[in-house]
């Protein structure tokens, strides 16, 4: 006898693809899992971010993520920002694999679909540069 567990046969995974060019650049993409996925209205959520940059990661690099109204190209969410790098293990050199985790906390009301944009920036004199990015389009 087989059983099946019909909430675990509809599962699926986010898809995130580049996010357009800044700056006329288009940002390497970087791999980013939700959890839960997707993330509901309301809801907690946790980022995780993987990649390997082509700059070192230094004091000044932070993981950036925000929700998006895909159809107004504007932010429907706070800025979740966080640092990724400080104290004796900092700076990480450039091309080296790095894991980041944020949470973030998902609006009350979100457009169908819904966007997330995940990025990592390096802020140097007030100036963001991206220096890695991925973008979704989330359906619920």
């Amino acid at each position: 006898m087989i059983r099946a567990f019909p909430h675990l046969l509809n599962r699926r995974s986010t898809a995130f693809v580049l996010c357009p060019p800044t700056d006329g650049t288009t940002p390497p993409l970087i791999s980013v899992e939700l959890v839960p996925d997707p993330i509901l209205p309301g809801q907690n959520g946790i980022v995780f971010a993987n990649f390997a940059l082509e700059e070192a990661i230094t004091s000044s690099t932070r993981l950036v993520a925000y929700y998006s109204d895909p159809d107004k190209n504007r932010s429907i969410s706070d800025t979740f920002t966080q640092q990724l790098c400080g104290g004796s293990g900092c700076p990480v050199k450039a091309n080296s694999p790095y894991t980041s985790i944020m949470n973030t906390l998902a609006p009350e009301i979100l457009t169908v679909p819904y966007g997330i944009v995940v990025s990592v920036v390096s802020v140097v004199d007030g100036t963001n540069k991206t220096l890695g990015c991925a973008t979704a389009l989330i359906h619920l």
